[in-house]
């Protein structure tokens, strides 16, 4: 039975020089793989900005959240690039229905600009100023805007929105600047 302890020792010796062998091997050499203890999550798809001649849909299905002042919003997709803060000069694409489903403003087509927005700007539209901070370039979200948000008691006859509409805006954030 010594003679067994004895192998059993000198076997359980060579395993850990071996081990550490290894590891001087591998300090020495250096490593290409990172090690970490931490598990991290992918990154979440992101979309960079469509075509201007994309078009967009009034049945896509979005989760809304309600802010503070009544508008709701939730990402269609979510954007790759830099954050739009609540200062930000913006540069926009968007498409706006009435809560029927009817359309009556767009922004998409072949040959149109983007839509330049001053988000500090008290004079620039309240939906603007609150639903497009936290957006990334290259994201769209949906906005659901009430009518104090929007064009109130009056309307905008120009666009075709009648008092008191609720709007449904899927804007895509296309550049900061």
């Amino acid at each position: 039975m010594p003679q067994y302890l004895g192998t059993l020792r000198l076997r359980l010796a060579g395993v850990l020089a071996g081990a550490a062998l290894a590891a001087l091997a591998l300090g020495a050499c250096g490593s290409l793989v990172p090690v970490s203890s931490q598990i991290t999550a992918p990154p979440p798809d992101c979309s960079t900005p469509r075509p201007v001649s994309a078009v967009d849909s009034f049945t896509t299905t979005v989760a809304l959240q309600a802010g503070a002042s009544g508008l709701q919003y939730g990402d269609i997709s979510v954007g790759c690039g830099a954050v739009a803060k609540t200062t930000s000069n913006v540069n926009v694409q968007f498409t706006v229905w009435l809560s029927t489903g009817t359309q009556v403003i767009t922004t998409r087509g072949a040959n149109q600009p983007t839509n330049p927005l001053a988000l500090a700007d008290p004079t620039t539209l309240a939906f603007w100023r609150l639903g497009v901070p936290g957006m990334k370039v290259g994201g769209t979200r949906r906005l659901v805007v009430p009518p104090a948000l929007g064009f109130g008691a009056t309307g905008n006859s120009s666009a075709n929105v009648p008092a008191n509409a609720t709007l449904v805006i899927d804007v895509e954030l296309v550049s900061l600047g």
